[in-house]
């Protein structure tokens, strides 16, 4: 099999000594040291607008790689990631330190994820998601815009989050998962909720209201069922009980 060599713009401006041959690093984006970009990794893709801006102009032809490193802002990826094969990151986003992304991760334009954050397989960030510290995104999330997680999340795989409460609307809601929050597999977030401090959100439940700090909710809709602290306690029998 023929190796395909990437486009590697400006490696002068590239530190990482582990970049593949076959990453596409595209504009001015900068890669700290000690950052792994794995195979088919794209960083610094253009946005939407951009492509079909250049394709609605008269333009000398070029190759698509030349193109895309010109028209592109570039992205940031901090110190010790792993960006893991087929992964996308659109121009203007920003990685902190020690960020892990699975396998064929979509991360659009001006997201944010903070140092330790972990980004599971299948996952798509949509335009401006930020996440916090040491997060944990299982694989197979969907995270659309308006919404911010803060640090220590959790989503187990499979969330949805809805940004619009009367859809196709002009106006999107933003949601907000405050510290410390963790959401069970297949659960679906509602427009325009708030999900305080501490609370957890059980497997499969629907969120249709805000929710306060260390509740524990379950159910279509979700309703209170116990709270933080009752949950950590039968979290705490349950791991004794497997000794």
């Amino acid at each position: 099999m023929t190796e395909i060599q990437g486009f590697q713009s400006k490696l002068a401006d590239i530190t990482s000594q582990f970049i593949t041959t076959t990453a596409c690093i595209y504009g001015p984006s900068k890669i700290k040291k000690n950052s792994i970009v794995d195979s088919f990794v794209i960083i610094g893709y253009p946005t939407r607008a951009k492509i079909q801006k250049i394709l609605s102009q008269q333009r000398k032809r070029s190759s698509v790689e030349s193109l895309f490193d010109e028209i592109s802002t570039g992205s940031m990826i901090g110190e010790s990631n792993h960006i893991r094969p087929f992964t996308t990151i659109y121009e203007t986003s920003s990685l902190e330190a020690r960020v892990e992304t699975g396998t064929n991760v979509v991360i659009r334009e001006k997201c944010h994820i903070d140092s330790g954050s972990i980004i599971g397989s299948g996952t798509i960030l949509d335009s401006g998601v930020s996440i916090g510290k040491n997060a944990r995104i299982q694989s197979n999330n969907f995270i659309p815009p308006k919404i911010t997680l803060g640090n220590n999340v959790f989503l187990g795989p499979g969330v949805r989050f809805a940004n619009d409460t009367y859809p196709v609307s002009s106006k999107l809601a933003t949601t907000i998962v405050e510290d410390n929050v963790i959401i069970g597999i297949g659960a679906i977030i509602l427009a325009g909720i708030i999900i305080e401090e501490g609370a957890v959100i059980a497997a499969g439940s629907i969120v249709t209201k805000d929710v306060s700090s260390s509740s524990v909710m379950m159910g279509t809709p979700a309703r209170h069922i116990m709270n933080r602290e009752e949950y950590d306690q039968k979290q705490k029998q349950y791991e004794k009980s497997l000794e």
